[in-house]
Parts: C-alpha cells; sequence; structure tokens
C-alpha cells in the first residue's frame, strides 16, 4: 500500500494544482459558454436557465452523485416529463406565462406543486439526485416552456450537450487540475 502512495498513476504525475476560486467560474463560463456556441451553430435554443445551475454543480462538486452524466439526464428529463404532466392534468397550457405574462395564476401555482412532488418522487425513484431538475420542472409548470415534444428535444439535447462536456469538466478537476490540499 506504501508504495502506491509513493508511487502515484499517471494522471496524478501530470495533475497541476488549481484553486476553486479560479477553477469553478473558469468551468461554468467555459461549460455555458460551448452548450451556447453549439446552439446558435444548429440554430436551436439549447441553452435554457436550468442549465446554469447543473454547470455550477459541475464545476463546483464534481465528485458528488448530483454531478454525474446519469443524474444529469434523467434529473432534467423527469423534471419536464412532471412539468409537462402536471400542466395537462391541471389543463394549465393555456394559462399566461409566468415568465413572458409577468402574471402568476393558480392554476400554474398548483402545475408548480404537483411537478414538485412528481420530479422529487421521480428522481428518488430512479435514484437520480439532481436539484437543478426542479428549475426545469418549474419552466414547464410555469409555462417558460411548453409541455410538447419540441420542447422536450430541445430540453433533452441541452441537457445531453452540457451533461457530456460535464463529464469532461469533472474529469479534468478530479485527476489533471486537481484543488490544493487542504
Amino acid at each position: 500500500m506504501a508504495e502506491a502512495a509513493e508511487n502515484p498513476g499517471p494522471a496524478a504525475k501530470r495533475a497541476v494544482t488549481l484553486p476553486d476560486p479560479i477553477w469553478a467560474p473558469l468551468a461554468v463560463g467555459g461549460l455555458l459558454l460551448a452548450v451556447g456556441l453549439i446552439g446558435l451553430a444548429a440554430g436551436q435554443p439549447w441553452l435554457f436557465p436550468s442549465l446554469g445551475p447543473t454547470a455550477f454543480l459541475q464545476a463546483e462538486e464534481p465528485g458528488k452523485p448530483g454531478s454525474r452524466f446519469y443524474n444529469t439526464v434523467a434529473g432534467h428529463l423527469i423534471g419536464f416529463a412532471a412539468g409537462a404532466l402536471a400542466v395537462w392534468v391541471l389543463g394549465a397550457s393555456g394559462a399566461p406565462s409566468v415568465l413572458a405574462d409577468k402574471e402568476l395564476t393558480g392554476i400554474r401555482v398548483g402545475a408548480a406543486a404537483i411537478s414538485g412532488v412528481l420530479t422529487m418522487l421521480g428522481l428518488t425513484l430512479l435514484r437520480a439526485s439532481h436539484p437543478p431538475a426542479a428549475a426545469t420542472m418549474l419552466l414547464v409548470a410555469l409555462g417558460g416552456f411548453e409541455p410538447s415534444w419540441r420542447s422536450a428535444a430541445i430540453v433533452g439535447a441541452g441537457v445531453v450537450i452540457l451533461a457530456v462536456l460535464g463529464e469532461g469538466v469533472r474529469y479534468v478537476r478530479r485527476e489533471i487540475v486537481v484543488p490544493p490540499a487542504r
């Protein structure tokens, strides 16, 4: 065992140290810029508000389960589905969008509450903890995203792009650009 500690693997030998106050902001900015540029190139709105907290999680806490690819993708898709189901069950599609119309209605509040219950239930049952998924469910429940297959595809694409890039960020942070010893 002592020999393993004295002879670290190839990744540890090439690791550089970078403090969190420098690493995390650069990683978050890079992730969001990359998703945005890919979306611009494709002419698709693949950068949306709930990806911000996901990028923060991946940059700031790369070792936490909520930062993992599975949790990220499953979490946001569960959030979208829960928001869409709540809007459908309550018939809230025709209600004003809180984000566009700046009007909060009772039916949208109900959709938000139901989607919260469904999202937490889904995340728990699938062991896919990812707190930023709550922002996705609210975007749907409050009318920021329509509960449609097109919106689901937009959310899915943006999430997968960020999750793939986030895996790279997580690997680099854990193996190559490590935080200083505490």
